[in-house]
């Protein structure tokens, strides 16, 4: 809130109230767009909670899941379509109904790096060898990524 507060006073002097407060508005109107996307993920989240039975959730993606849980997260985290305020709450809800740090780590890190909805777009604007290449060069870090969140959390840390 502070910084949306230090910017706006920025654009007010830099470049005047009524492109300030226009910038305001297309904020706001950004905000109203996406806030039905959002409540739904939130309720999506909610209901994963309810319906997908925890044992299951702890067998799959649990701390106890091993690597098997963590090649799932990623594997999940690749197919995974939305933008973070659309996805995230979903990993907050699998968090809470017993899945593990490190599966979760390998989701998000999956999904930040190689969703499998993005590889017609790469194709189409960069080159089908460009996005071999990014995909074979970051292939392996989900795993790692879960595997060393895994460490951190028996090693030094108690996440609830």
């Amino acid at each position: 809130m502070i910084c949306a507060a230090l910017l706006f006073i920025i654009a007010y002097t830099k470049v005047g109230q009524k492109e300030a407060v226009y910038g305001v508005k297309s904020s706001l109107a950004l905000f109203f767009q996406i806030l039905p996307l959002i409540i739904a993920a939130m309720i999506m989240g909610g209901l994963i909670q309810v319906i997908v039975p925890k044992e299951l959730i702890e067998q799959f993606l649990g701390t106890g899941s091993g690597i098997r849980g963590i090649v799932t997260g990623g594997v999940a985290g690749s197919v995974m379509p939305g933008p973070p305020y659309a996805s995230l709450p979903i990993v907050a809800s699998l968090l809470r109904s017993g899945a593990g740090v490190g599966p979760m780590v390998a989701l998000v890190t999956a999904w930040a790096l190689w969703r499998v909805n993005l590889i017609p777009l790469e194709i189409a604007f960069i080159s089908p060898k460009f996005m071999a290449i990014r995909f074979f060069a970051t292939f392996i870090f989900p795993v790692i990524a879960g595997l060393i969140a895994q460490l951190i959390i028996m090693r030094f840390i108690t996440y609830p």
